[in-house]
């Protein structure tokens, strides 16, 4: 985390190549923490419509490349 902008929300840093997923409910499988995050066309690597018949395709999956991003932490609504 780079900073903190406001109550949910920050500034972070990713790694090389972050996966993310476009089902909310998907992504709560994975963690504790769930981020909602708006990634520039350009950065998008891989999703999973990109190909016909991808193994990736249950889970919405976004493989996004790295660097500086505003994201916004999703309360948890269990």
């Amino acid at each position: 985390m780079i900073e903190t902008t406001g109550k949910r929300e920050r500034i972070v840093r990713l790694n090389n190549l972050s996966s993310f997923t476009s089902h909310e409910e998907r992504a709560w499988e994975f963690g504790f923490t769930v981020w909602e995050v708006q990634v520039p066309v350009c950065k998008i690597f891989f999703f999973n419509e990109l190909l016909p018949n991808s193994i990736l395709k249950g889970e919405g999956e976004f493989m996004v490349i790295g660097g500086e991003y505003r994201v916004r932490v999703v309360p948890c609504t269990v």
